[in-house]
């Protein structure tokens, strides 16, 4: 039953990559919306919980949200895009994130997955 709940997991996350910032509540509710002009980058992945994401073609406020695979939030901090920022989450169980970089000025959101080994 796991592993069927996280295939079906992924299979929806695979098929809908962006959402709009309202994650409130529904982190996986996604909207037609045009791709971002920005991007971000996830390193290295997998990892052992320490990992950094850089920004390509934005300078914006932009906020950082990891869910685990049952879409509890359980990370959240603010970054400037141009400066990067370096996560920490040694002490997270092993196993897959989902990351959601959001620049809420813009209501743009870049969905990443990320494993801990």
């Amino acid at each position: 039953m796991k592993q069927l709940l996280l295939f079906a997991f992924l299979v929806l996350l695979g098929t809908q990559s962006f959402a709009k910032p309202e994650f409130e509540g529904n982190p996986f509710k996604v909207f037609n919306k045009d791709m971002p002009n920005w991007d971000a980058q996830i390193y290295p992945n997998p990892n052992n919980g320490e990992f950094s994401i850089s920004i390509n073609g934005s300078e914006a406020d932009l906020n950082v949200v990891v869910f685990n695979v049952i879409g509890e939030k359980v990370y959240e901090l603010k970054m400037k895009a141009e400066y990067g920022a370096k996560v920490d989450l040694t002490g997270m169980d092993k196993g897959l994130y989902i990351v959601q970089v959001l620049d809420e000025n813009l209501g743009e959101v870049v969905t990443r997955r990320m494993q801990i080994r």
